[in-house]
This record gives C-alpha cells, structure tokens and sequence, in this order.
C-alpha cells in the first residue's frame, strides 16, 4: 500500500509530521506584460537566492508566481491566495517593470499546498522540497514532498520501496525512458498536419484532435466566442485523457477556467461535451 495522499499524507500515517505551506499564482493577460514571450526572473529585494517569475501561458496569458507561506491548521480542499501574498507578488514584480502592475490587471489565481516534512526551521522556504520515502512499521510506504516536475523520481522510489517492503518480483523500472503521450521532436513533428497551437498542446496526438473535427464539424468550434479552445478539444479531453465532468474541462485540462470570466463564457459548452458524452 502507497500513501500518497500529499498534504493529507499525515491523516493516513498519523506518525507522520507535515509543515504544509502555500503557494500562489497569479493570472495576467500577455499584453499586461506588454505581451511576455519570455520568462521574467525576478528576486525577491532583501533575500538571497529567493525569486519570483513570471511565465508566458496558454490562452494569452502570463502566470505570476510564487510564494512560499506557513499553511498550518485544517487542510481545505481548495487553498486560496491572501491578500498578503497578492500584494507581495506585484509589489516584488513591479520592481523591474516601466509599467506597474495594479489589483485590477489581474485576471484570476489560485494556490496549491507542498506536503513538507515538518523540520524545527522556522521557515517552510528553508525545508527541503527534495521528496521522502518513508516505510512505516506497518508496511505502508509514504511519499512525501517534491514537485510536480519530479514526480516519475518520485513514484519510481515509491514503488521500489513497496516492491522491497512485500519482496515483490519486478524488473527493472522503464520510466526514465518511457515517453509522455504525444512526445515528439525534431523533423517528426515539423511533419505534424495539425495547427501550431494544437501541435503546442498535444504534440503527436494534435492529428488526431484535427480528426475530431473532420468527422463532426461542430467540433471545430470555439468553446466560447473569442477562446482559443475548440469544442474537439473537450471530446479529446473526455475520450483520451480520463475528463469526467466540467471542472476537469475547465479547470484541469485546458485551464480555461483559472479566469473567471473565461471559466463562466466555456461553462455551458463543457457542461454540453459532458453531457454528449454520456
């Protein structure tokens, strides 16, 4: 059995000790940016080695991140940015821009919580973000900690660790070299007949979205007018990538859905996929 419940990993093994803290993003239309093409670095005045960046996204945005704050107490289900961490971020960016970026450019935000093993430092940006395997006498194998952009490290050691604790036979891992869906490079995907945008998306599948939309013309639509997201987008979301309802459209597939008004304009045409697709 493998606990990898993230920030609620303490509530499955409570021998367990996490210090949860928070980051948060912030989501800004390019030309705020004066239309980013680039990622922006930027430290964070009075720290050594601490820095803020600004990202150029899909849909024409930038995304403004991060912090890094205590999150102690109950975990909720949906972390939420402070007004306090807001402010820190356009303050510290507004540090290196001609133009000062105000409440009101921004366009949506959203926040996320890293389980960290608590430690006696005082701050979370001081804890090791390296990940944790750890067996419990009752066998049960925990990961902890990381980030999202080492999570095939992190569930090969978890899984060596289980394969271990229950003297399991297995050969040796293939992750480090198993492709993602739709990797592709090179002359291969100059080849691709797929848009740009699409190709950006889906790499080698983005063909197979453009099919979509030769079988049923209805899907090579916007999902809402001026969205840059076609309705055979949704279909592929919900036929190949495991979408179950709107929220996992809008929020978790495309991302549409971290502007508000965006979120609101896709909303019945997710809701119209969902229910075709039934």
């Amino acid at each position: 059995m493998v606990n990898a419940a993230g920030v609620w990993a303490d509530q499955v093994d409570p021998s367990i000790e996490l210090r949860p803290s928070r980051g948060t993003h912030l989501v800004f239309d390019a030309a705020a940016f004066g239309g980013l093409t680039a990622a922006l670095t930027v430290p964070v005045p009075g720290t050594v080695g601490r820095f803020i960046f600004a990202l150029p996204a899909p849909h024409g945005r930038v995304y403004l991140g991060l912090t890094d704050e205590d999150a102690p107490g109950p975990v909720p289900d949906e972390p939420r940015p402070t007004e306090t961490e807001i402010d820190f971020l356009l303050d510290t960016v507004n540090t290196v821009l001609r133009i000062p970026l105000t409440h009101t450019d921004i366009r949506g935000s959203y926040a996320g919580l890293r389980p960290l093993l608590r430690t006696a430092g005082d701050s979370t940006a001081d804890i090791s973000r390296e990940h944790a395997v750890l067996t419990a006498p009752s066998g049960l194998v925990t990961v902890v900690g990381g980030k999202l952009t080492t999570y095939r490290k992190m569930a090969q050691d978890a899984v060596d660790a289980a394969v271990a604790r229950a003297h399991l036979g297995a050969g040796p891992c293939r992750t480090r070299n198993l492709p993602l869906a739709g990797a592709v490079a090179g002359a291969a995907r100059d080849r691709l007949a797929a848009p740009q945008l699409l190709i950006e998306r889906y790499g080698a599948d983005a063909p197979a979205v453009v099919a979509l939309t030769a079988a049923n013309p209805d899907l090579a639509v916007p999902v809402a007018p001026g969205a840059d997201v076609l309705a055979a987008e949704f279909r592929w979301s919900l036929e190949q990538e495991g979408a179950l309802d709107a929220g996992d459209l809008l929020d978790r597939r495309t991302r549409i859905g971290l502007v508000p008004a965006d979120r609101a304009a896709a909303l019945a045409a997710a809701e119209a996929a969902v229910a075709a697709a039934v």
